[in-house]
């Protein structure tokens, strides 16, 4: 199995098990890709599900979800570092997301989806974001900034 469906089906069990979109895709890429053990990962992406808030306006929760995990690793923590590579793999998510799903609003998205049992469709899309953030990382060779 590639590392890229292992993360998607990991973001898709955290789903299953309980958490949300965002939390569910920032556990599984940075789980996957972060040597800390403390990184406050579910906790900084808990207020974004749902489309911010579980209002399902704004951004999707799983993009959300992927852009969190993506500043949990490759964030600066002081003023003045660089930031290209956080800002490279964010543009590079959002373009392919946006290449496949046409809009990275989630109210579009649960318009798109239609009537969903148990939100099936979001956790398919959280799995799907994992993997594709998971592969980005992968071409840049992993989680070297």
């Amino acid at each position: 199995m590639t590392r890229e469906k292992a993360v998607g089906e990991a973001a898709f069990g955290y789903l299953n098990s309980g958490f949300h979109c965002a939390e569910a895709v920032s556990k599984a890429i940075v789980e996957t890709y972060s040597r800390a053990s403390d990184n406050g990962i579910p906790r900084v992406a808990t207020a974004f599900g749902g489309g911010i808030g579980r209002t399902h306006q704004e951004i999707c929760g799983a993009l959300t979800g992927g852009i969190i995990a993506v500043g949990c690793l490759f964030g600066r923590s002081k003023a003045g570092d660089d930031w290209t590579a956080a800002a490279e793999i964010v543009a590079e998510l959002r373009s392919r997301f946006i290449r496949k799903y046409g809009t990275t609003n989630c109210e579009a998205l649960l318009e798109m989806f239609g009537p969903q049992e148990d939100f099936i469709r979001c956790k398919q899309l959280s799995g799907e974001v994992a993997s594709m953030l998971a592969m980005i990382l992968e071409e840049r060779g992993g989680c070297t900034p």
